[in-house]
Formats: structure tokens, sequence, C-alpha cells
């Protein structure tokens, strides 16, 4: 074998390694991070608000070709996220131990956010230069008599520029801030327009009542 042809094995041999180490490796993602709270008109209700073990725990665990396994938490955020969102949405709001509360602690109803869903692209895997991540929240709605009003899913995306150095976690965790921000966003403003939540709340005509 030549010198050359030794050259380019080597830096073959080399590539295949990093390849493989990259696909070894593990990135755990904390997302953590301060986001705004959608300014909207509270809806004149007093709720209690449930967080399950699994929202408030949530974890998405996922392996990426070329790119490793990737655990990306969520949870501690999306609580956070809402302790602020639903205070804005509600004249009141208590959390809970259980939904079951709806018919005996006093509320007009029982609020309890799921993550249903999470994904997230990487540039490897999309060809494009940013990171993406979207989340699929499921709100169910208990009446003050523990009857279901109704569940919705709500959906939020967001994007961040390919990040070098951090091996690309701190993309994803603003990717996913993003999505966090935006399904709360569409929650705040979509949440009145549901017919269901309407009739739940008693509002008239002039506060919405024709919405689809």
């Amino acid at each position: 074998m030549t010198t050359q042809n030794r050259w380019h094995a080597g830096r073959a041999t080399a590539a295949i390694a990093v390849t493989l180490l990259l696909a070894s490796c593990t990135k755990t993602v904390q997302v953590e991070g301060s986001l705004p709270t959608p300014k909207v008109r509270q809806l004149p209700a007093e709720v209690g608000v449930y967080y399950s073990d699994a929202f408030r725990a949530f974890m998405h665990e996922e392996r990426v070709p070329e790119n490793g396994t990737w655990k990306i938490a969520i949870g501690e955020q999306n609580v956070r996220f809402f302790r602020r969102l639903l205070p804005a949405m509600f004249d009141s709001v208590t959390e809970v131990a259980s939904p079951e509360l709806a018919a005996t602690g006093g509320f007009d109803g029982i609020i309890v956010p799921e993550v249903v869903k999470y994904g997230f692209l990487t540039p490897n895997v999309s060809g494009l230069n940013f990171f993406s991540a979207s989340i699929h929240y499921e709100i169910t709605i208990l009446d003050a008599n523990g009857e279901k009003v109704g569940a919705w899913t709500i959906v939020g995306y967001g994007k961040s520029e390919a990040g070098v150095l951090s091996g690309g976690r701190e993309a994803v965790m603003d990717a996913t801030l993003l999505a966090i921000r935006d399904g709360g966003a569409r929650l705040a403003i979509e949440l009145i327009e549901r017919p269901k939540v309407v009739a739940w709340l008693g509002l008239g005509e002039e506060d919405g009542e024709t919405a689809n």
C-alpha cells in the first residue's frame, strides 16, 4: 500500500470512528428558561388545575441517526410555564391533588394539561440549518360536577439556528422553549373559541358564543 493510500485509509477509519462515537453518545437537555406570558382577557371562572406525575416529569428520548441518543426533559419547564399562563387566563387558579376534586372543591371546573407528543428535528435529518421542535398538549376541562366538558389538542412549534459549540443542545432547548410559548399562546387565544368552553362559562353572544 502506498503512502497516499494509507493516508486515505487512515482518514476513512477516523471518519468511521467519529461516526460511531457520535452514534453511541447521549445528549441530555434540561429545558429551562424565561418565557413571556400571553396577555389575554381573564375568563370568569375559578378553576383548579391538576398536573399529573407524567406531565411534571415528561422526558422525550429518541435515537437520531448519526447524532446519538437525545434525552430532553420538558416536565419542569411545562409546570413553570402553566403556573404563569393559567392565572393570566382565569380569575382564580388553584393546584389540586386530584381531578376528582372538581365535584367537591367548590371550583367552576378543573383543567388537566398533558403532553401527548413531542418531536424535534436536527439539521442532519431535515437538511436545514436549524433545529425545530413541536409539542402537542391535550387540555381536558371538567365542569363543577366532574363531568367532562371536552378535550382539545393544542400544538406549539419552535425553531432555533443550529448550534455548533454546544453540540446542538442549546438550539434544541431554545426551539423547545419557543414551542412551549407558542402552544401557550394558542391555548390562551383558541380556548375561548370552543363552543363547549363558551357554554361551560355561560358567556353570552357578545362574548363569543357564535365562534366556531
